[in-house]
């Protein structure tokens, strides 16, 4: 896969109030450049010091909402 470069700002909120978890919204360019679809799954991991996002794109299960 290409490598691209990509300058933007996401904000965090609380996921709950009951939680100390944060939550974002993910751009929709990148929800395009991906094909994200409900369900998709993204690990986080940290490499060199740098945060890395893989993609785990869901199989092709029915789901519910």
């Amino acid at each position: 896969m290409a490598k691209y470069s990509w300058h933007g700002e996401s904000v965090l909120h609380p996921a709950t109030s009951m939680s100390n978890s944060l939550r974002t919204t993910i751009p929709a360019y990148l929800v395009n450049q991906f094909n994200l679809k409900k369900g998709d799954k993204l690990n986080w991991a940290i490499e060199n010091g740098a945060v890395v996002i893989q993609v785990a794109k869901q199989e092709n299960k029915t789901l519910r909402s």
